[in-house]
């Protein structure tokens, strides 16, 4: 336990704990937290536990490294007791790929919970995004170079290679592949005959990964720089640069990496973990991650890779520092991502944008009746922007090729359940109101298919009102009655689609709301 800070007597400041359960090991963080959204770090705890090496080779975890996790965690809630912190309210813990794909991962989570009551979150890789995007952010601002071009940002895990890009500071895409290096170290072990045979397999393993990878990112004419992020690249800055100080940004030769690579991947675990006084659990990913890292910077033509510190949890502290709450940042790279889908297929933007200022004010307006927080008015704007995209494969039924191609894209920062119900609510914009029996909503619990009824009805409200695709309807003013809905534009015109459209398409905001939705024009002042 590595003590960096004591805390002060204020009333201003919270203490609060941040747990990343890995592949390798389970990490706690224990900070400070100020009422101004700044945190200092207190406590910082690691320690072994190969969840990754039951998970990736058995598919699930045995009951033993259960138990040996549960005993980490426990030993953890001990520290957590000397600073008076809550686990069941003053505790962020994830799980990523090695519980996500665990066939056991309930088992797990409910074992930690029992023993501890800390609530294992289980996250997405979509959600690794997000928090990857929130750790570099203090890097960004202090390295204009990264900040200023395109940036792709890289961590080869034990499960899954994410990958981040950046166009001078905006998500531009957010990718996850099945190329981890627990996975890597498998197929190769497996392979028979001489230890080069092996090195061949990892080699032919990873690059068939590196070209799913270098295919998905769009080509650009600004200059790429890759950023690397990771246990196994912070020990390959540390072994370059033995004063590197992790707040800092290490450019490394590939030429060098690659060499550092293949002298780990010629010696056996054994050695690796005598020579770097490491654990046998990273020792079995290290050689394997490098060359990861190596192949990546070959295929994007870089001489030098940048190594920075920030991890999960740096992502996670700033997450908790902000209450868990949507930043107006965090929104507009969220946007920028869904921009990218849109015109991806080809999406009408004047459209989309004209249905998603009508969308927000009657959400704003509406607020009373609805009474959801902003996190779904961001929600109904992505299936604002988007609900028409299926209308790429064809007109008929696009709303259903909609609601396929949402669940299927990669939109930075949200979660799988957030992508479940942006793509329920685009696709009932048109056509039939929302029923149980419906793929995807009848899965939903009672309180999620309110909301998806709220929002669906004020999106197809919002459709009608430009089913002229003229983007007419501005500066619209909204009241709301006891029983009707009122939307008053200030400017006359011929309004006839969009009031026959509302007639029709209005039945679903009434049921939802019990009030009808009137269009009319401004009056003239006499």
């Amino acid at each position: 336990m590595a003590k960096t800070e004591t805390p002060t007597a204020s009333p201003d400041y919270a203490l609060k704990a941040v747990i990343d359960i890995g592949s390798t090991s389970i990490r706690m963080v224990v900070a400070q937290f100020h009422s101004n959204g700044k945190f200092q770090t207190l406590d910082s705890l690691n320690q072994s536990v190969a969840l990754g090496a039951d998970t990736f080779t058995r598919g699930r975890i045995s009951r033993s490294t259960i138990s040996e996790a549960v005993k980490v965690i426990r030993n953890f809630s001990s520290v957590l007791k000397e600073y008076n912190i809550d686990p069941a309210q003053e505790v962020f813990a994830v799980a990523t790929s090695a519980v996500r794909e665990a066939r056991n991962r309930d088992e797990f989570v409910d074992r930690v919970y029992m023993a501890t009551d800390i609530q294992v979150q289980v996250i997405e890789g979509t959600e690794v995004n997000r928090l990857t995007f929130l750790a570099i952010q203090p890097i960004l601002a202090a390295n204009s170079r990264l900040r200023k071009n395109r940036l792709l940002v890289a961590e080869v895990g034990g499960g899954n290679t994410e990958l981040l890009g950046l166009d001078e500071g905006r998500v531009s895409f957010a990718h996850i592949y099945r190329m981890g290096s627990y996975r890597l170290r498998e197929a190769m072990d497996s392979q028979q005959g001489s230890d080069a045979r092996k090195r061949d397999v990892l080699r032919m393993e990873i690059e068939a990964g590196v070209r799913q990878c270098r295919d998905a990112v769009p080509r650009g004419e600004k200059n790429l720089s890759l950023l690397l992020m990771g246990g196994e690249a912070r020990f390959a800055a540390h072994t370059v640069d033995e004063d590197w100080d992790e707040h800092s940004v290490l450019d490394i030769k590939v030429s060098d990496l690659e060499k550092l690579a293949d002298k780990v991947l010629a010696m056996d675990v054994e050695k690796v973990v005598r020579k770097y006084h490491m654990t046998i659990e990273s020792a079995q990913t290290l050689g394997p991650a490098l060359q990861a890292y190596v192949k990546l910077a070959q295929a994007f033509h870089q001489k030098k890779v940048s190594v920075c510190g920030a991890s999960l949890r740096d992502g996670l502290l700033s997450e908790a520092a902000s209450g868990g709450s949507w930043s107006d940042d965090f929104v507009e790279q969220v946007l920028h991502s869904v921009h990218e889908v849109g015109r991806r297929y080809e999406f009408d933007q004047k459209h989309a944008d004209c249905v998603t200022n009508i969308s927000r004010a009657m959400f704003r307006a509406l607020q009373r009746e609805h009474r959801l927080s902003y996190r779904y008015e961001v929600i109904l704007t992505v299936a604002a922007q988007l609900h028409d995209v299926g209308m790429f494969i064809g007109s008929s039924s696009h709303h259903k090729h909609s609601q396929y191609i949402i669940q299927n894209s990669d939109l930075f920062g949200l979660g799988e359940e957030d992508i479940k119900l942006i793509s329920l609510v685009a696709r009932y914009h048109r056509r039939a109101n929302p029923r149980p029996g419906h793929p995807g909503y009848d899965a939903l619990p009672r309180s999620k298919r309110l909301i998806v009824n709220k929002l669906a009805a004020i999106l197809r409200a919002a459709d009608a009102l430009d089913r002229s695709h003229t983007e007419s309807i501005r500066d619209l003013k909204i009241t709301v009655k006891e029983e009707e809905v009122i939307v008053e534009v200030p400017k006359p015109g011929d309004y006839t689609a969009e009031k026959r459209a509302l007639a029709s398409k209005g039945k679903l905001f009434e049921q939802v709301y019990g009030r009808t939705m009137v269009l009319r024009t401004k009056r003239r002042q006499g």
